[in-house]
């Protein structure tokens, strides 16, 4: 008697088809997940760019108005020297994130320009390891600096005019913030470049 053997096609888990339709399916779906994050990141960059070029004009007016009261009526605005301080530090911090973006940031590329994609890729990634590493300290010491300065009710000295006695700590609270939407921007960063460096 003779037996025969039939083939028994394996399950659809094991099938080497269905296998890489899963794998491509994966990285369809994280691939729209980078996506989406990326765009979130940037409209929060955007975001913040437009409070600092607000927070611009602002001082900008301010300024103007202070120097006109000072040399034709000999009344400055009181506490006006302050307040410009605290903007210009909210100017500078809400602008890194999305000048990070646009790449406007000053960067030396004259030794890695002569190495390979792949190189340049390893290159940028170690750098974004450790600059973010160096701007999630910043935020935390940050955050627990305005923290400290709320409970102490730390505030500027301006005399008795409108912007005397300004409370400090909600502009570091606001540098905390601008320090993390960077921090975020070079997560995006590291993450392009990784995927440049694994790829063949």
């Amino acid at each position: 008697m003779v037996k025969v053997w039939k083939y028994t096609q394996p399950p659809n888990s094991m099938h080497p088809l269905r296998g890489n339709l899963k794998i491509k399916e994966c990285d369809i779906l994280v691939r729209r997940i980078t996506s989406y994050l990326d765009h979130l990141i940037l409209a929060i960059s955007k975001s913040f760019n437009t409070i600092g070029v607000t927070i611009l004009l602002v001082m900008m007016f301010l300024v103007a108005t202070d120097v006109l009261l000072r040399y034709l009526f000999n009344s400055p605005i009181e506490g006006a020297y302050e307040a410009i301080e605290l903007m210009m530090a909210v100017v500078f911090c809400y602008g890194i994130a999305y000048t990070q973006r646009q790449k406007g940031h000053v960067s030396v590329n004259l030794i890695t320009l002569r190495l390979s994609n792949k190189k340049q890729a390893i290159i940028k990634s170690f750098v974004s390891v450790i600059s973010l590493g160096l701007f999630v300290l910043m935020t935390w010491q940050s955050f627990l600096k305005a923290t400290v300065t709320y409970h102490s009710g730390e505030t500027t000295y301006g005399g008795v005019g409108p912007f005397g006695h300004i409370p400090i700590s909600p502009f570091i609270y606001l540098t905390s913030a601008a320090c993390l939407a960077f921090c975020l921007e070079l997560l995006v960063d590291l993450v392009s470049s990784l995927s440049k460096a694994v790829r063949k």
